[in-house]
């Protein structure tokens, strides 16, 4: 700075002391004296500085213990930005831990006196916590002190500032990697959470409808339940952890629900569940990435034929190269298995399904089998308060043949408000036949566009009409 200020004087140098100028303004002339205008005007601002400075300039000083602040800012999507002050907070709560909160208000308040707003986040059963919003936050941070206040747009995305002495201006690059870096690897581990980091309550993820056949059971804990305790193992060895499993079938298989009985039943592990509307240009990588600090994890893709098709038939589509590198790239996917779902596999390109590195199985999910079915009907009519006692289990067995557990679900609902209509307190026979009736034709005008004749036998109550 004094070498710099020479260079100006020297460009500058001037062999005079008299600095009076005069200005024409028309019938008047004004003689000033410019060296006396500057002292005057500095002066008065040197005024004006003392007389602005303020409870929070005062406390923001202390903190930089005399040195000039140097800001770093950030910007984080919404929820990410409420764990990462989460975090935080608990770590100034740690008295094994070097930061602590010295005040907090709001950041419109120079007087420090007006408290923040709070916002709730739900951990689901690590707790709820509340977190300041538009605040305003002194840090201790161990060797020095630190402000960090923030914004949040109409989204609620935050944009975080963080202010460091000078002499400090690395820590405040490594403030923030840090606390994202710990969101995941501490405080969403073994949590259940959306694309965007809203945690998931893992307890609803029990569906009592669910009955499988013996051969998606058993593939199912193969593929992913007991898959799970070997990727340690893998990777010690040198083997990359990663897995690709598949769910195929037609709409209402209960591919949701076999997803819901590998979350239920994968109690320790991290797991981001993402819907086709959470999907874009840039979120597969993003997410795969921070699946990766939590690993192991299992990333959840519902839907996958929904995201506009994922095929390169379709020109540049927007996520297939994402999805790609994401699952056997250049980047890795140690540590993580991926699960998806999919009603049309032609609709998947080729370098995605049944492709080792990516998808490394493709599991049918199929209508289910008789002795199934008669499980999901048995219980469903119990859950409506029984089956009738002149039911032929055999017929409604045999009526309802590829018939999905959705459309099983509905022949029970339907026989229920038959009954009620009817004014019946229990489901009778009847009411089971028309149900059968009404939802084997409804499949058949979904699947084939037209009503066609059935070659369903006739129901128990006709045979001796």
């Amino acid at each position: 700075m004094e070498e710099h200020a020479q260079e100006n004087e020297d460009e500058f140098e001037v062999e005079t002391e008299d600095f009076t100028t005069s200005l024409d303004l028309g019938e008047t002339q004004v003689s000033m004296d410019l060296l006396a205008f500057h002292r005057t005007n500095k002066g008065a601002l040197a005024a004006l500085r003392r007389t602005s400075t303020t409870p929070c300039l005062l406390a923001r000083k202390e903190l930089m213990k005399g040195e000039e602040i140097h800001n770093h800012s950030r910007f984080f999507p919404c929820h990410l930005g409420d764990l990462m002050l989460v975090l935080l907070q608990e770590r100034c709560k740690d008295e094994n831990h070097p930061w602590t909160l010295v005040r907090e208000f709001h950041k419109d308040d120079s007087t420090m006196e007006r408290p923040p707003s709070y916002s709730r986040v739900d951990l689901g059963s690590r707790g709820v916590y509340e977190v300041a919003v538009d605040a305003e936050l002194h840090l201790q941070m161990g060797t020095h002190g630190a402000v960090l206040y923030m914004t949040h747009d109409n989204d609620g995305d935050r944009r975080f500032h963080f202010g460091v002495p000078k002499s400090q201006r690395l820590e405040a690059d490594r403030f923030f990697e840090e606390l994202e870096e710990d969101v995941f690897s501490t405080l969403l581990k073994g949590l259940v959470m959306t694309s965007t980091y809203r945690v998931l309550d893992r307890s609803t993820y029990h569906d009592e409808r669910l009955t499988l056949s013996k051969d998606i059971e058993d593939a199912i804990d193969r593929e992913v339940i007991q898959y799970v305790p070997l990727m340690k193992e893998l990777e010690d060895i040198g083997v990359p952890s990663s897995r690709g499993v598949l769910l195929v079938g037609e709409p209402g298989t209960g591919k949701t629900m076999i997803v819901k009985h590998i979350v239920r039943s994968l109690t320790e592990l991290s797991i981001i569940v993402v819907t086709p509307d959470e999907l874009g240009r840039g979120s597969i990588r993003r997410i795969f990435q921070h699946a990766r600090r939590m690993s192991p994890c299992m990333v959840v893709l519902e839907d996958l034929d929904n995201v506009g098709a994922i095929s390169r038939d379709i020109a540049q589509h927007p996520i297939l190269g994402e999805l790609l590198v994401a699952m056997d790239g250049t980047d890795g996917n140690s540590g993580v298995i991926a699960v998806a779902t999919t009603n049309n596999l032609n609709l998947l390109d080729g370098a995605i399904r049944a492709r080792p590195g990516r998808f490394d199985r493709v599991i049918a999910v199929e209508a289910p089998s008789s002795d199934v079915r008669r499980s999901m009907l048995t219980r469903q009519m119990n859950t409506f308060g029984g089956q009738p006692e002149n039911l032929d289990m055999r017929w409604l067995v045999r009526e309802t043949e590829g018939l999905t557990g959705a459309y099983l679900n509905e022949v029970v609902k339907s026989a229920f408000i038959r009954s009620r209509q009817r004014g019946s307190t229990s489901i009778e026979v009847l009411d089971l036949e028309a149900a059968v009736s009404d939802v084997v034709g409804s499949r058949k005008m979904a699947t084939e566009g037209r009503r066609t004749s059935t070659s369903h036998s006739a129901p128990p109550s006709q045979l001796f009409a």
